[in-house]
């Protein structure tokens, strides 16, 4: 049982080191965004500006749509 438990606070403190990495990298992400002027809300993860595709009349249309054939088809089941 003894190489599980050293096995198992390995695996520990390399999880707690990949966190502290995360949290370093997101830092300098940062402060590069800071020095470029962009900003971190607007960029996906490719690093590109995120805008929503869709306008609200289209997702409207489509959630109708859905709905409709969501009647439809409960209505066949009966």
């Amino acid at each position: 049982m003894s190489w599980q438990r050293s096995l198992q606070a390995a695996v520990r403190d390399l999880r707690k080191e990949e966190q502290s990495l995360v949290r370093r990298l997101d830092h300098l992400r940062g402060r590069i965004a800071e020095l470029t002027g962009v900003s971190k809300a607007k960029r996906g993860a490719a690093g590109r500006t995120r805008t929503n595709r869709l306008s609200a009349s289209g997702r409207r249309a489509i959630s109708l749509a859905a709905k409709r054939r969501w009647a439809k088809y409960r209505k066949t089941r009966r």
